[in-house]
């Protein structure tokens, strides 16, 4: 437990060290981008980069795009990490075909928000906020909670808090379609069940996915077959920080063990985080950390390579 709290207080000391340092020249024009998924051409098995440099001023990317289901939108977190407590969400929308720049989403702006996720019927987003819950002020150590906003036909509702709460800070959740929210609480990974007026008690997973190390930013599969989350446990390929790891659920219901995603995922980077998949579940998005100050790229590859491992049960490299 504590090597646990250690390894996150690492983590946390080391991202208040970018948010003093940060600088980097961003593009002055937004380039012109149509279709689905920027236009981008879809990946294979192998990660590659995904372009998607178009974040203001000084922020920089920290969470992986995450799109709405019928595709005409994109949300993802940015920090300018030259000032404490500067997260924002971010939204790039479709409109008659093309892309526009990035802007705050109405949700967002003040309160250090972060790791949005979108439930599969589109109705909600999740995300982090140190909001304070009866007033419109920030938590001024910056404790952080899950909150969500629901679809209105004019955007978005005014955020609300979700009504369960952990002894330590709530961040990066995510959603199943068994309406099940995993996220992240001082560095083990929980979820509860969404219910049409309020949320089930919290529930810390087995040690099959958390351990004595630092658990952040769960990713789960629509059906819950699978996992991907981030950890700082030995054996890891980046150079700091930590790796991508998977657990595969049992036919009872259990997790597996998780292990490294390998070297194809984690490999020549100084870390490897906030996994996140597309609507459909065809695609994997993640961050590559390639260079302090906080410089991140944003990464994907066809969840096909996640199914045949699945499949064949090929022990990751």
């Amino acid at each position: 437990m504590i090597k646990k709290y250690s390894q996150f207080i690492i983590y946390l000391f080391t991202i208040l060290i970018f948010m003093t340092t940060y600088a980097q020249e961003k593009p002055t024009e937004f380039p012109l981008l149509k279709g689905s998924y920027l236009g981008k051409k879809p990946p294979g098995l192998i990660p590659e980069k995904f372009p998607f440099d178009f974040l203001p001023g000084n922020y920089a990317h920290h969470s992986a795009p995450v799109f709405t289901p019928d595709g005409q939108e994109v949300y993802f977190s940015g920090m300018d990490f030259s000032m404490k407590f500067s997260e924002k969400i971010f939204v790039m929308k479709m409109i008659d075909g093309q892309w526009t720049p990035p802007q705050i989403a109405s949700f967002s702006g003040e309160y250090f928000d972060g790791s949005p996720c979108i439930a599969p019927d589109g109705k909600r987003l999740y995300y982090s906020s140190a909001r304070q819950f009866y007033n419109n002020a920030r938590n001024e150590d910056g404790d952080r909670n899950i909150w969500y906003v629901e679809k209105t036909e004019d955007g978005w509702s005014n955020p609300k808090p979700a009504n369960f709460n952990t002894p330590k800070w709530e961040n990066g959740s995510d959603i199943s379609k068994k309406g099940n929210l995993f996220y992240e609480s001082g560095g083990d990974i929980y979820s509860v069940k969404v219910y049409p007026d309020g949320f089930s008690q919290p529930e810390k997973l087995s040690d099959a996915i958390n351990s004595e190390y630092t658990e952040l930013h769960p990713c789960i599969s629509p059906d819950e077959s699978f996992i991907i989350f981030y950890s700082s446990r030995p054996g890891v390929f980046g150079e700091r920080g930590g790796d991508l790891y998977i657990s595969f659920k049992k036919d009872n219901g259990s997790w597996e063990q998780a292990q490294n995603l390998g070297e194809n995922f984690n490999k020549g980077t100084l870390s490897t985080s906030f996994p996140r998949l597309s609507p459909e579940g065809k695609y994997l998005f993640f961050l590559k950390l390639v260079a302090v100050p906080w410089r991140a790229e944003v990464y994907w590859v066809d969840v096909k390579i996640i199914h045949e491992l699945k499949r064949t049960h090929i022990k990751l490299k």
